[in-house]
């Protein structure tokens, strides 16, 4: 007897292979021993890169400030030129299996979080978060103090933490689960999250048969750096994100990013490339400003953590963080109607990332835009706010713009008549499911 196997459509087959993947955190190592073509003269950015000299804010202050750090460049000077001639790199995180929170600058001796699918062994990595304050590289500040904890962070925090996780590597699907039930939305608010970590490595500290010195330094991290969590949020993100990557006819989003100028979106079917806009004025962006600062204030620094709303997380999830509305599209049931509304340009639901204020729904999962351009409704963003002089100043709700959404689609389907009828219309009845 012969039995026909389902046939996939190419979204439901990007869906399914995101769905596989089984993040675990397994190791903090220095990038230049993990990044795949990370190089010792090598910054990377956030977002869809550009030319060194189309940087002209935070990111420019950043990658500037990295290279002191590095030794890659004596002065600001020297740091420009080369960077100008090409003897320093710059490169995309995205574009190295990477992502990093806002500049999202890293230099090869920087310590990256290593998470790996368990299912296919595949690695993706974010930079560890800088810990607590409002000057670093990753808001565009530079300095001896921003260089001194970047330090710390480097030798003392990431090589504890990366003991521990070596021991025992931490699922992050629970974790993330835990912390949606708890209220955080996993962008802007990761505060449940980060102490369901931290109690993880406690066990591995309270487990472990050794004292190092360097313990303190972890313990008074994890105590402080609110946000450590987002970045090892990311780095699941990302690799759940690329398993859809390269499957041809599909329209799932696989990454949404910004650089300090622009906006770009990638799908699965049209790998490795960016729909891009230019972004609109930060200051028309409702936010909550640390004091004197005001939206007038603010510029652009790029930022890759936009993978979380790419999966259905951060604004997109805004129902599961009411904490949040001060920062967020309005009241929380304003935000779970805005979450609501996405279940539309998506084509399921996550089986085990849910919602209890949605009566436990799982969060809008394949984002498509097919379905995003039909309806002109793009995933909202809670995003940390910066100065145009670096430094973080709060946290906007930022509506990315639709063109890069559209412009993708148009490509795919000018592509796909290229290819065949058949796949033109698995993916057209697909946009859609719910």
């Amino acid at each position: 007897m012969t039995t026909n196997a389902v046939r996939l459509s190419p979204n439901e087959e990007a869906v399914a292979a995101m769905l596989s993947v089984e993040p675990y955190l397994i190791d903090v190592l220095p990038a230049g021993e993990v990044v795949p073509g990370m190089g010792k003269d090598t910054i990377l950015v956030s977002g869809p890169l550009m030319r060194w000299q189309d940087y002209t804010g935070c990111q420019r202050f950043a990658v500037v400030g990295a290279a002191l750090f590095e030794g890659l460049a004596s002065s600001e000077a020297e740091a420009d030129a080369l960077l100008r001639s090409g003897a320093i790199r710059l490169g995309s995180c995205h574009d190295y299996g990477s992502v990093g929170s806002l500049t999202g600058v890293c230099t090869a001796s920087m310590p990256v979080l290593v998470v790996q699918d368990r299912v296919s062994g595949r690695t993706a990595t974010c930079r560890m978060n800088e810990g607590p304050g409002t000057q670093a590289l990753t808001f565009g500040s530079r300095g001896p103090a921003v260089s001194a904890n970047l330090a710390v962070i480097r030798d003392q925090v990431a090589p504890s933490l990366g003991r521990i996780l070596r021991d025992a590597p931490l699922p992050l699907l629970p974790v993330m689960a835990s912390a949606l039930s708890m209220g955080d939305e996993l962008h802007g608010r990761s505060k449940a999250a980060a102490l369901l970590f931290r109690n993880a490595i406690l066990e591995g500290v309270v487990n472990s048969p050794e004292t190092y010195p360097d313990t303190a330094a972890l313990l008074a991290y994890l105590d402080t750096a609110v946000f450590h969590f987002l970045h090892v949020a990311m780095a699941a993100a990302k690799l759940v994100a690329d398993a859809a990557e390269g499957i041809a006819g599909s329209s799932i989003v696989t990454a949404m990013a910004m650089n300090e100028k622009e906006f770009g979106v990638r799908i699965s079917g049209v790998p490795g490339q960016w729909f891009r806009a230019p972004l609109p004025p930060v200051s028309g962006f409702p936010g909550r400003f640390m004091a004197p600062w005001t939206s007038n204030d603010l510029g652009y620094s790029g930022g890759d953590s936009l993978i979380l709303e790419t999966l259905g997380l951060g604004g997109a999830a805004a129902a599961a963080a009411p904490s949040l509305s001060p920062v967020s599209v309005g009241t929380p049931a304003e935000m779970a109607d805005l979450t609501t509304s996405l279940f539309k340009v998506a084509l399921t639901e996550h089986p085990t990332l849910r919602i209890p204020a949605l009566g436990g729904r799982g969060i809008p999962y394949g984002l498509d835009v097919a379905s995003i351009a039909q309806h002109r409704l793009v995933p909202p963003v809670h995003l940390g706010a910066t100065l145009r002089t670096g430094g973080l100043a709060g946290a906007i709700f930022f509506t990315p713009p639709l063109q890069p959404f559209s412009e993708a689609y148009e490509h795919l389907q000018a592509s796909l008549l290229g290819v065949s009828r058949e796949t033109t219309e698995a993916v057209s009845e697909s946009r859609c499911l719910i």
